[in-house]
């Protein structure tokens, strides 16, 4: 079938089949834990919907969108995520100069057509993946007290809160760039189509308060406890600490309400969420394992019986024939590396071929990894964040002291010392350099820059690529919009 435009889509597409598509056909590669709840073939969504256990199977489904079936590309949605934020960010250095939709990020171009970008693939899929959690949420009654569809509901806004503030972060500019007035993304909260379906883009601060009211709202649904491979009451927080952090204001003007409040959900997590800092064998062999009962863990996309490309474009496949590890880690993040520090561990001797030179490439999505594609979670939320976002908060609210606690347990659990007398913007620059270096690879490249007020600088070159500074206010920051879906919507506003 020819691939139209949403809306074209929403137009065209009678929704019955989305359900039935959403809780039969795309649970068959879910993940070990979810095999329980696989569901049987359904048609119509009114009767997916009369039951509770329809919800909890519709949710299954729903999750493994996320793992990978939103997207029609063997580039599945995860793998977008991490590389679109990586590549903008001054982590990895390209090796090859051959011009495709990886440069186009990489290089900041911003095509807005689906054969230069990822663009036309990351944003249909998000819209994909709403529309089907919207179709969840439409059918749960107000005032409802199902303990079963009250859970499904704390998921699938959980869910919409996720794929929401992964669009703005992507298509809308930093929250401190007067948010009410600049554009985010298209605000759809209910499952009502019809023909004239052209939603305009909502501010970047109402989609903002959405993902915050999503979360908030769900977080005290959830009364069952499952997987890290799902969400829970102390994701929701720890995705809030997140979404309140980057409402939190640059170095120079932080916003104190909002860095309170990242502060309050990460100590929430930290203190009652019952998660562990791995150490020692443990925190070595973190990325060796999958998510399933890791204590650091707090939301992963667990893609065990999926598979994701992510690693291929960080690692040489072992497997002769197969090209890979064209983006390594920059000689930037590498410098930054003490020798003692336990995360050298985390990068491994790998040479692609024609690159003898380059042989460090980080291990991070290395499960199983043998040709193509790997079966490593995306670890989207982990309690190595909720020290760090508390000590970034602490340090805009002149809290030093809790500050440098925090950011010397991130410290010491990497095997260096802690550090003493650290205040101002030498404390925050360490609290920045050790975001960098904890989660290097894994979603927060150039967010860190960008959401700070601060430059992403390049000093290096990479492959056809030159050496990059580009400011925080500058356009190319952001994505373009999918041209298909300028021309389909005639209300969108092109970035």
């Amino acid at each position: 079938m020819k691939i139209r435009s949403i809306y074209r889509y929403h137009r065209n597409r009678s929704l019955y089949f989305l359900v039935s598509m959403l809780v039969a056909g795309l649970t068959s590669g879910c993940n070990k834990q979810l095999d329980e709840l696989r569901p049987h073939n359904v048609i119509f969504e009114d009767i997916q919907f009369e039951r509770p256990e329809g919800y909890s199977k519709a949710v299954v489904g729903a999750y493994n969108l996320v793992a990978g079936g939103a997207v029609a590309s063997s580039f599945n949605y995860n793998d977008m995520l991490i590389f679109l934020s990586e590549a903008k960010g001054n982590t990895i250095r390209a090796l090859d100069a051959e011009v495709n939709k990886n440069t186009d990020v990489f290089d900041y171009a911003n095509s807005s057509t689906k054969d230069r970008s990822h663009t036309y693939e990351f944003w249909r899929g998000s819209y994909t993946l709403l529309l089907h959690l919207n179709k969840i949420l439409g059918h749960v009654k107000p005032g409802e007290t199902n303990a079963e569809i009250l859970q499904a509901k704390a998921d699938a806004l959980f869910l919409r809160a996720y794929v929401y503030f992964n669009l703005v972060r992507l298509y809308g500019k930093p929250y401190h760039q007067s948010p009410g007035e600049s554009l985010g993304v298209m605000l759809i909260l209910d499952d009502k189509i019809g023909p004239e379906f052209a939603p305009k883009r909502a501010s970047v601060q109402q989609v903002y308060a959405q993902i915050v009211s999503d979360l908030e709202t769900a977080a005290p649904l959830f009364a069952q406890k499952k997987s890290n491979s799902y969400g829970s009451k102390y994701a929701a927080y720890a995705l809030l600490s997140r979404v309140y952090l980057y409402m939190g204001g640059t170095v120079n003007n932080p916003v104190a309400g909002a860095n309170q409040k990242a502060a309050e959900y990460a100590d929430k997590v930290i203190k009652e969420g019952g998660y562990q800092l791995l150490q020692d064998q443990a925190y070595l062999d973190y990325y060796k394992t999958n998510n399933i009962n890791n204590k650091e863990d707090i939301f992963a996309v667990n893609i065990d019986y999926s598979q994701g490309l992510i690693s291929n474009y960080f690692a040489m496949p072992s497997r002769i024939g197969y090209t890979g590890g064209l983006y390594r880690p920059s000689p930037y993040l590498l410098s930054l590396l003490e020798a003692d520090d336990k995360r050298n561990s985390f990068y491994v001797n790998n040479v692609t071929p024609g690159y003898p030179e380059d042989t460090r490439a980080v291990s991070k999505y290395m499960i199983r990894y043998e040709s193509l594609y790997t079966f490593s979670p995306f670890r989207y939320l982990r309690l190595a964040e909720m020290y760090l976002n508390r000590a970034e908060a602490y340090a805009k609210l002149n809290n030093g002291a809790g500050a440098l606690s925090d950011v010397n347990t991130i410290r010491r659990r990497a095997g260096l010392a802690a550090l003493s007398g650290l205040e101002g913007k030498a404390l925050l620059n360490e609290i920045l350099k050790q975001r960098k270096l904890e989660l290097a690879f894994e979603g927060h490249a150039s967010y860190d820059e960008f959401r700070n007020g601060l430059p992403m600088a390049r000093n290096y070159k990479s492959g056809g690529s030159a050496e990059l500074n580009i400011s925080p206010t500058d356009k190319k920051i952001i994505m373009q919009i999918p041209e298909e879906e300028i021309i389909a919507n005639p209300n969108l506003v092109q970035n």
